[in-house]
């Protein structure tokens, strides 16, 4: 596992950052999905991956995965996203964040580790949590949602966990201090082989001072490596190339 700390950070996309992404012809999975939530809402995934990215990339429409929160039968719509994922080869790279309880893609504490795509009903603390995005009003927040299972998000080749601000800091804590448990589903990732969690100060706030210096100084390390291969590339430019370089735990 690796955690790369951030001392700044602003927004991680910008406009033309997300012009010059060319996407094809890879395929894109998203995570969840709300159940009954119309597709057009504006706090739909369809919605939200659609205005946010997808339409200001050059990706083909038939290269998008979204679950269906409106299919009539929801177990062969999990079933067939998951049918899908296999028939595309598999995940290269998982990317997501988690929520303040320790959960990824909604997959909350208590969920197997070894779940796959599946219909859960929300735990009382999220739908409080989504009740913003619905003007405050509890009873327009969905309380079902579509979700890709921890044993899917785990069978990524490469894993990128993004963690900010000092309100998931405990949740950083639990993943990374103490031991694997469906109590946090976030902490079975640094038993995956390439995973990397990104977070900003804030959310190291409650870890030992000992881990925090342990991977900064990583960093330095890594650095310092990525440095050197690009003198040796600018210095030799037709000799051979060291490309696979990685600082794990």
């Amino acid at each position: 596992m690796k955690l790369t700390i951030l001392d700044h950070y602003s927004q991680p996309v910008t406009g033309p950052q997300i012009h010059q992404f060319n996407p094809e012809p890879d395929k894109y999975f998203t995570l969840d999905e709300d159940v009954g939530l119309p597709q057009d809402h504006p706090q739909s995934c369809h919605s939200l991956m659609w205005d946010n990215f997808f339409k200001h990339t050059d990706i083909y429409p038939e290269n998008t995965h979204i679950l269906d929160g409106n299919a009539t039968d929801l177990q062969a719509q999990r079933d067939a996203f998951e049918e899908k994922i296999k028939a595309a080869g598999g995940t290269e790279l998982f990317v997501g964040g988690i929520g303040p309880d320790r959960y990824i893609v909604f997959n909350e504490p208590g969920s197997r580790l070894v779940s796959r795509a599946r219909a859960k009903t929300l735990a009382m603390d999220i739908t409080l949590d989504k009740a913003r995005f619905f003007y405050g009003d509890l009873t327009k927040v969905p309380t079902i949602a579509l979700m890709v299972g921890m044993g899917t998000h785990m069978d990524a080749i490469e894993v990128t966990i993004l963690i900010t601000g000092a309100h998931r800091a405990f949740a950083l804590y639990k993943a990374i201090e103490e031991e694997v448990s469906h109590r946090c589903t976030m902490s079975a990732f640094p038993q995956h082989l390439r995973t990397v969690f990104v977070c900003n100060e804030d959310a190291t706030l409650e870890l030992k001072g000992k881990t925090v210096k342990y991977f900064k100084g990583l960093i330095l390390v890594h650095n310092k490596l990525v440095d050197s291969l690009y003198s040796i590339n600018e210095k030799n430019r037709n000799g051979s190339l060291l490309r696979n370089h990685a600082v794990t735990r």
